[in-house]
């Protein structure tokens, strides 16, 4: 079977059976297949001021020295799209595609074809070098060699006949590598990259919490009152309230009333704290449960969680609604199962007031070695916990993140079990 880069096929000659010349191929023509490889439908040829479309049906070659007919002839209408088809060189050769398997953005320089006979597909694309400057200081991976298709998510939107619709490819990342690309790309690139995972409300507002301040604002300034509450609705309580604050004070009230009654409720405890203290960065979705409990009934309890908060490594015990101490899951996992909370739990739990300010709940956590903080009232009831990943977020330099993903950051890919490991 043979190979084909398209940019050695563009501009060269289309021959008739007997050898004469009808015109020059311009483009190629692709039928997008979701998780599949693009079928080349045709190519565009120019010929007599306009550009008119030549199945594939109709051609018995194609090779770096132009392309054949079967026939003497080929139809003279202009070229029309259908739907699903787009131009390799008008659509995608010198625009960005995502690498799945990398979750990098990536310009295409150049595409490659596989077929015989009138019947090709596209296997694979050839990707631009980084620019110099990027290159000069390591924030782009010099990566030329050819990327199969079927790790790439064209982004295509701007082609009215393309289609374009969920995308399976893009389920595959994590929200935060989601995050970075659209962060990477143009403002239209990253809306369509956004609009790849609106369908998915929770995906959406995964990424939306990943998103920086900035991204944040510039994606969510397009969109109505109700596409923002959806988002907000969807996001862990304290990173609704921040991007809240980020609204146009006329926007906050109305977006806020449009929350369902559970969300809006948490958000509004949390708007009025300072967010460079324990309050502001705290979320209220946590587990507390009465020190009396035994570990078979905790366990009992955490099973039948509708919803398990990402706070959940630590689980908290109360005394009279009073925070009374902290297990970690694995020593409850560990534990007898008829043994009681209360003798689980230290006596002298670690926690701050809700105006500590974020060095001081980071000196807390590094000297106790906690995943999270829970802060309290005067009266000792919780009101949050304090994840290390939102200190974290918090105290991140701001110089770091313009540096982008170091190549000893690249994403691992894991082995695949054998087929014995899976039986077993």
């Amino acid at each position: 079977m043979a190979r084909l880069h398209f940019s050695k096929l563009n501009d060269q000659p289309l021959l008739t059976a007997s050898g004469n010349e009808v015109g020059k191929i311009v483009d190629g023509v692709v039928k997008l297949v979701d998780g599949g490889l693009p079928t080349v439908t045709g190519v565009l040829v120019h010929r007599d001021g306009k550009d008119v479309f030549v199945s594939a049906r109709d051609l018995s070659e194609l090779s770096a020295n132009g392309g054949r007919l079967r026939t003497e002839s080929v139809d003279s209408r202009p070229f029309e799209r259908r739907p699903g088809e787009v131009l390799l060189e008008g659509d995608v050769q010198g625009h960005s595609v995502i690498d799945v398997d990398a979750a990098r953005l990536v310009r295409v320089r150049d595409l490659v074809l596989e077929g015989e006979q009138g019947s090709w597909r596209v296997v694979g694309i050839v990707p631009s070098p980084p620019s110099r400057l990027l290159a000069a200081f390591g924030l782009g991976r010099v990566q030329q060699s050819e990327i199969d298709w079927r790790r790439v998510e064209p982004l295509v939107s701007h082609v009215p006949s393309a289609q374009v619709g969920p995308s399976s490819r893009l389920a595959k990342l994590r929200p935060a590598d989601i995050a970075d690309i659209v962060e990477e790309a143009s403002h239209d690139e990253g809306e369509e990259i956004l609009d790849a995972v609106q369908h998915d409300h929770e995906l959406e507002a995964d990424v939306f919490e990943e998103l920086d301040e900035e991204h944040q604002l510039e994606f969510i300034k397009g969109r109505s009152r109700e596409e923002v509450a959806t988002i907000l609705a969807n996001m862990d309580p304290d990173a609704a309230t921040d991007m809240l604050m980020e609204l146009d004070q006329e926007q906050r009230r109305p977006v806020l009333e449009l929350l369902p009654p559970e969300q809006q409720a948490k958000v509004r405890k949390l708007l009025g704290y300072n967010p460079e203290t324990a309050g502001g960065l705290m979320s209220n979705e946590f587990i507390a449960l009465p020190s009396a409990l035994t570990v078979e009934q905790t366990i009992r309890r955490l099973r039948g969680l509708e919803e398990v908060p990402a706070t959940l490594t630590t689980l908290y015990t109360l005394v009279d609604g009073r925070l009374s101490g902290a297990i970690g899951l694995a020593e409850l996992l560990c534990a007898e199962v008829s043994a009681t909370l209360l003798d689980l739990s230290p006596s002298d739990p670690i926690a701050v007031y809700a105006d500590a300010d974020l060095p001081s709940v980071a000196v807390q956590m590094a000297d106790y070695n906690l995943s999270s903080l829970p802060v309290v009232d005067e009266r000792g009831g919780i009101l949050g916990v304090v994840s290390y990943d939102d200190l974290l977020e918090a105290m991140l330099p701001e110089e770091w993140r313009w540096r982008g993903r170091p190549e000893q950051a690249r994403r691992y890919q894991p082995p695949k079990p054998a087929e014995s490991d899976v039986q077993a």
